[in-house]
């Protein structure tokens, strides 16, 4: 739908004619912004600001129709021109339209006036679209030929109809050497059946992605990614194959690069972290040193809490740090005097007062060091309890932290089976009973019965 504003040149001189021009513009719909010439150098002048569309007389005292479609011709200005005359003859008419006139309309029938500007700017808008159409595909086609990716057009059947420089270049042909091969040139036989489901796939979806080894001639062959599209033609029929390559030779260097880099750091860490953990046996061994009634503890109830931590589905990751943390439970001990530690009685209360500072001591020796503060919840928090009544802090429930409520049903459990300076080892029915008993008071209810069952089944 065109606007109802034109603005028309009108080469006239007539002003009666004029005046019936104008009426018929009106009466077609058109509100006319219209400009009157009479001659050659004010038809010049006019086209400076070129109209939407001109209507001329034919014939004007020393100008014409004909000349004035020369001067536009020679501008190179596209603009719809019809040619109204009271008498025409059929090879004056043919002249018009050969140099490029839109239409002719004699004046005893201007009635067509209407529909003759509504054709004529149809047709003027349908060449402003294929000429931006073309200038499109010629700045395609330059983009294409300067791409450092490599593009193709083949039939459905894989010839190729035609390849863009890095195409050609990539595999070691000429653009002319590759115009009608078959794309399996540039494949290895082996990667053939590969090639046939690549096609397969972009015939039934359309498009199709994938990483393919390349041959080139008279060098080795490099990694690619492909991605194979249908082309269509206007009717929605599949024509052919346009095929974007990619070399890829960098990007699989660099992933290699890193898969060794990340292989070394796994490695590197792994040692790493087996001489922490050789650190902390050290530690521990040391401990046990120091403290003869319990050796042999630590390990035992590090095993335990494990087991029982592989019961509620504890990951791997985590395991890590929970085994690390059973390892370094009584690490605060070496803060304690041995006069306290090995004392072979009962500790009176200002003896006790000192020893239950040895979580502390724990977190203090153990926090500024970045890779064990995930394990330092069990040192910290291992004596606890459920019903809050335990140490250094009172928590209780789950408050608590789980490793740490995890760990004192093992390190009780062991304790109680273990001789000690001060009494003998309990039998294990009288043990179960007390955890029966201290369940939701010591120990958190829910994985009493889970570590009972555990210690059961063994």
């Amino acid at each position: 739908m065109f606007s109802a504003l034109l603005r028309v040149l009108i080469v006239e001189d007539q002003a009666t004619d004029l005046e019936l021009t104008i009426h018929l513009l009106r009466k077609s719909g058109f509100e006319p912004a219209w400009r009157n010439v009479h001659g050659r150098s004010e038809y010049l002048k006019a086209l400076e600001d070129p109209p939407d569309v001109i209507l001329a007389d034919f014939t004007l005292p020393g100008f014409d129709a004909l000349e004035a479609l020369r001067l536009l011709h020679e501008r190179d200005l596209d603009i719809p021109f019809i040619v109204v005359s009271g008498t025409i003859s059929e090879e004056v008419a043919v002249e018009c339209m050969k140099l490029g006139a839109s239409d002719y309309l004699l004046k005893d029938r201007l009635s067509r006036l209407g529909p003759a500007i509504s054709q004529a700017l149809e047709k003027k808008r349908l060449r402003d679209e294929q000429k931006v159409s073309q200038a499109q595909l010629r700045l395609l086609s330059s983009a294409v030929e300067q791409s450092t990716e490599g593009v193709g057009v083949s039939d459905l059947d894989g010839n190729l109809l035609y390849a863009n420089k890095a195409l050609a270049a990539m595999h070691g042909y000429t653009q002319a050497e590759l115009r009608s091969r078959h794309v399996s040139l540039f494949y290895s036989p082996d990667f053939l059946h590969l090639l046939e489901a690549a096609h397969k796939q972009v015939l039934l979806t359309g498009e199709y992605t994938g990483e393919f080894p390349r041959l080139v001639r008279d060098r080795p062959a490099f990694p690619s990614l492909t991605h194979l599209s249908l082309l269509k033609n206007e009717q929605g029929h599949p024509t052919g194959i346009v095929r974007t390559v990619r070399d890829i030779s960098i990007q699989k260097q660099a992933e290699r690069k890193i898969r060794d880099l990340l292989e070394h750091l796994r490695l590197s860490n792994r040692d790493l972290a087996a001489s922490y953990d050789a650190t902390l046996e050290g530690w521990v061994r040391f401990l046990d040193l120091r403290d003869h009634a319990t050796e042999g503890h630590t390990k035992r109830v590090a095993d335990l809490t494990l087991a029982l931590a592989d019961r509620i589905g504890y990951t791997a990751a985590d395991r890590i740090h929970l085994r690390r943390g059973a390892l370094l439970h009584d690490i605060g001990k070496m803060g304690i005097p041995d006069s306290i530690l090995q004392k072979p009685g009962p500790l009176n209360d200002e003896e006790w007062e000192i020893m239950r500072r040895h979580p502390d001591f724990a977190h203090e020796m153990l926090a500024p060091i970045g890779y064990l503060q995930p394990a330092l919840d069990i040192p910290k928090h291992h004596h606890e309890k459920w019903d809050g009544s335990g140490y250094p802090d009172n928590l209780s429930g789950t408050e608590i932290p789980l490793a740490a409520r995890l760990f004192a049903i093992a390190d009780v459990w062991d304790a109680l089976k273990s001789d000690r300076p001060y009494r003998s080892a309990w039998p294990e029915d009288q043990i179960v009973e007390y955890f029966k008993d201290e369940a939701g008071k010591h120990f958190d209810p829910e994985y009493v019965p889970v570590f009972l069952d555990f210690v059961a089944s063994r």
